[in-house]
């Protein structure tokens, strides 16, 4: 048996089972064997694939926000036609009430006018005078006035007798070749506004024979 160098007797090394060198490396997960390389840990190339579930859940929102889209879009479109009835009436109203303003002025006016018919036609033949001349423009300008304004003068005398538009105050007989029921005199002229009677023409109206 051997001995150290103190004289000591030297215990025998260990045998390796299985003939390899105890320094040599062992195989395993982390490290190369004799007989090939460990193999590398698993690496997922790209996102995650999304869950059903996920899928699901995206697809039931975008349908919501399709619904809701269409009825924001419906919404929209009653409003509009709203806003647009809003407005007719509003200038229908509008319109009204200038009519209605017109209407009173203008009936006001029609008086003066007459007064000025009265006038003209009381002088004889002092209406060709410069004064009787100097009434007839005032007559004619104020009537042209009022025609601007869309009022026009009922036609009465020689026309088939309208209540619509004349108020008979007497029936006559009359020579002049007037056929029965049409008007012979009128007592006082009528006037309409853009069509609509203002005042009815007072009229004579030929009896039937």
């Amino acid at each position: 048996m051997p001995r150290n160098k103190d004289g000591s007797t030297a215990e025998p090394a260990p045998e390796v089972q299985g003939g390899t060198d105890a320094g040599a490396p062992s195989q395993g997960a982390g490290g190369a064997g004799t007989g090939g390389e460990a193999e590398p840990a698993a690496v997922l190339d790209g996102p995650a694939m999304e869950p059903a579930a996920d899928v699901t859940l995206l697809r039931e929102r975008v349908a919501a926000l399709e619904t809701r889209e269409r009825e924001l879009s419906d919404q929209y479109v009653r409003l509009l036609a709203e806003f647009d009835n809003y407005r007719r009436r509003t200038r229908q109203e509008m319109d009204s009430l200038r009519l209605a303003a017109a209407e009173r002025l203008i009936t006001d006016v029609l008086p003066v006018l007459d007064s000025l018919d009265h006038a003209l036609a009381a002088a004889g033949e002092d209406a060709a005078s410069p004064l009787g001349q100097g009434v007839r423009l005032i007559r004619q300008q104020l009537a042209d006035v009022l025609a601007r304004h869309g009022v026009d003068v009922i036609d009465a005398v020689g026309q088939p007798f309208d209540p619509n538009l004349m108020e008979a105050v007497a029936q006559v007989e009359a020579d002049d070749g007037t056929p029965p029921g049409h008007v012979v005199e009128e007592l006082r002229r009528g006037y309409r506004l853009h069509g609509k009677v203002l005042r009815p023409s007072l009229v004579k109206v030929k009896s039937a024979q």
